[in-house]
């Protein structure tokens, strides 16, 4: 964050900006800054003054230091400066910045690749891991991800304890990535484990918690502190998830539901095995299945049992290539971690769940997720509830608290992407997601291996020095004739939308805009801006206007236009100058007809700069015709502004005479 102790902070006022393009260091939002100022990588705010008046904007930026960067010098990436209307001298500044590190990203799969196309890519990214990004913000909602060309959208950030990250992140090396499908583009064979043991019974769920409230209009009117058993919850959740996967049709989907205590037995299909669910009867079945799960009143809890049925339904029912997933809901109550003086016991495989898990996921490439129910503070809240019963004691069985360690260390070994933890919004949220989609567990981000600058210390110092020659009156000048051209260009579409019904001109797109403000150093400069300037003020230009004479090279005849007497502006011939110079500049004109048009382009030249030829660094003279050109183009623009709005106007007038005369008529005049 600090350059040899003091905080890293740049600005207009004492730093130059230096747009690069091509691959190397400086893309996407990564920014070189001078080994000077920034003694080692780190998170940045670029903050830009608000368009239009507007509030002020901020992007996140990735600093890195690099040899060569002079002091007074920042390196942006031309598509930024260009997607964001950077101008090198408007009031922007730059800070380092604290950013948190996501336990989670989790990311979605893009159209195109498959799921395993798209995970080895992210493996394989070696730009990802310090990669910096905002989300969750106002200003930023979503956030992007770009991936060796390819964007990834950001579905959500955890922290360690599962809470969703917002405000300035930066992956890391420690982050997990996971990629999500949606439902659409997801084939998955699932096995919902669902616990049925006696504590499943215990109504420690709040169910004022839910939306809408809807638990609560079963329970009595007014109970505001109303809860819900947990067996009740988790079957509220899978019909959420059932919702939600109905959603998607063609998807190659085979489900099965299994509820256990210290024994199992499948609740759906009704004989053992898996079962695709896309049509009206299985999903009633399903249904069906779901409302009948009910608590064992005299059970405890066998997870490695369960566990193990459920890797023998994938192995034996799921359909090849399709995702292998097992869902563990669970309060975890009647489990104990094993003591110390039984460490070094050999135990089988359903006695020792975490290492069964294990093995599931290496051999047979099934996943684990993992959902408790409840929490220990959920119970004791509830648990302090009943002190009125009258065998109420201050400490509750172990039986009853929910215990939820052996989840999480279920999850870590089995590639688990999500483990949840909570009461019925965390449940229902949870199974409404596994319904839109699956996610996969991608593992943590490659080292970061950044390339080097694509500009070299020459090229720099030489940037350096043309930008100090540039005069500054002549600076201000120019920015003020754009914003005066592109005002006028935005009044003209406003009026004649409101006169004619159209915009005169077709949108202007932000990187045309961003390169009509930059001024020119020599003929390559000017033409490339040239091209810019002519997209917006004569190619999008309503065809009815962009030109005077027919095909056969006769004057048109004003009458032809919705409003003739915007003839004068738009077919001044100094509205022709842009497109003159194109044709000149960017065309093959040696041939001998083009002898006149190659006249008049030259005659353009000399009336803005004096000479008819300027040489190609004869800066001085391509900055001199850019201004000429703009002077004129807001000047006509104008016009047109004035006559479009005098037309409406005039109209108004019309329209309130012609809604006065019935009004006359109905008190009896004539």
């Amino acid at each position: 964050m600090t350059a040899f102790g003091h905080p890293f902070k740049q600005s207009a006022s004492d730093t130059r900006l230096v747009t690069a393009t091509g691959s190397g260091l400086v893309a996407d939002n990564r920014l070189a800054v001078s080994p000077e100022r920034l003694a080692e990588e780190s998170p940045g705010v670029l903050q830009l003054p608000g368009a239009d008046g507007g509030s002020a904007r901020s992007v996140a930026v990735r600093l890195v230091p690099a040899a060569g960067v002079p002091a007074d010098v920042v390196v942006v990436p031309a598509v930024l400066v260009q997607e964001h209307r950077v101008l090198p001298d408007e009031n922007w500044k730059l800070a380092a910045a604290d950013a948190r590190i996501p336990a989670v990203l989790e990311l979605e799969l893009p159209p195109g690749p498959s799921l395993d196309e798209a995970a080895t890519m992210l493996k394989g990214a070696p730009l990802l891991c310090g990669h910096v990004f905002e989300q969750g913000h106002d200003t930023a909602p979503e956030a992007w991800i770009d991936v060796a060309g390819t964007l990834f959208r950001v579905r959500q950030c955890l922290d360690h304890g599962g809470q969703v990250l917002r405000g300035l992140l930066q992956v890391a090396q420690e982050t997990r990535i996971v990629l999500f499908a949606p439902g659409e583009r997801s084939g998955v064979d699932i096995v919902v484990l669902a616990d049925c043991s006696a504590s499943m019974s215990i109504e420690d769920i709040p169910a004022a918690a839910r939306d809408g409230g809807g638990w609560l209009t079963r329970l009595r009117p007014g109970a505001a502190d109303a809860t819900v058993s947990r067996m009740n919850a988790l079957k509220e959740a899978l019909r959420s998830m059932i919702d939600a996967r109905m959603r998607y049709d063609g998807v190659g989907t085979r489900f099965a539901l299994v509820r256990f205590d210290h024994d199992n037995e499948s609740a759906f299909p009704s004989r053992w095995g898996m079962e695709e669910v896309s049509d009206a009867r299985s999903v009633q079945q399903l249904r069906e299945a779901v409302s009948l799960l009910k608590f064992n009143a005299n059970s405890g809890t066998d997870i490695g049992k369960a566990l193990h049925r459920a890797g023998e339904l994938l192995h034996r029912y799921g359909v090849p290539g399709n995702e292998r997933l097992v869902v563990l809901v669970s309060d975890g109550a009647n489990w104990a971690p094993l003591p110390d003086e039984r460490s070094g016991e050999s135990l089988s495989g359903t006695q020792d769940p975490v290492s069964l898990m294990e093995d599931l996921h290496a051999g047979l490439d099934i996943r684990l997720h993992t959902v408790g129910i409840s929490d220990e503070k959920l119970f004791d809240r509830w648990w302090q509830a009943q002190r009125d019963h009258p065998n109420w004691r201050p400490q509750a069985h172990p039986s009853m608290i929910p215990n939820h360690q052996m989840l999480g260390e279920l999850a870590t070994v089995a590639g688990g992407d999500r483990q949840r933890v909570g009461g019925l919004e965390v449940l229902e949220q949870y199974f409404a997601e596994l319904g839109d989609g699956v996610a996969r567990e991608v593992g943590r981000p490659l080292r970061p291996r950044l390339p080097a600058l694509q500009l070299s210390a020459e090229q720099l110092a030489a940037e350096g020095r043309r930008r100090a020659g540039a005069d500054p009156r002549q600076r201000r000048e120019w920015r003020v004739l754009v914003e005066a051209a592109l005002n006028a260009h935005s009044m003209v579409c406003r009026a004649s939308e409101a006169r004619l019904g159209k915009p005169l001109f077709g949108a202007a797109r932000p990187h045309e805009i961003t390169r009509l403000h930059e001024q020119c150093d020599n003929l390559a400069g000017f033409t490339a801006w040239l091209a810019e300037a002519y997209k917006i003020f004569n190619e999008r230009l309503d065809d009815s206007l962009r030109r005077p004479f027919d095909r056969t090279g006769n004057p048109r005849n004003p009458e032809e236009l919705p409003l003739p007497q915007l003839a004068v502006p738009f077919w001044n011939p100094r509205m022709s100058q842009l497109h003159e110079l194109r044709n000149y500049f960017l065309h093959d004109r040696d041939q001998k007809e083009y002898t006149n048009q190659n006249r008049n382009a030259g005659e353009v030249i000399r009336r803005h700069t004096g000479k008819y030829a300027p040489h190609d660094d004869d800066t001085e003279a391509w900055r001199t015709l850019q201004l000429g050109l703009l002077r004129d183009l807001a000047a006509l623009l104008r016009e047109a502004h004035t006559i479009l709005d005098e037309a409406v106007a005039a109209e108004r007038v019309t329209e309130e005479r012609v809604t006065e005369e019935p009004l006359l008529m109905s008190q009896g005049w004539e």
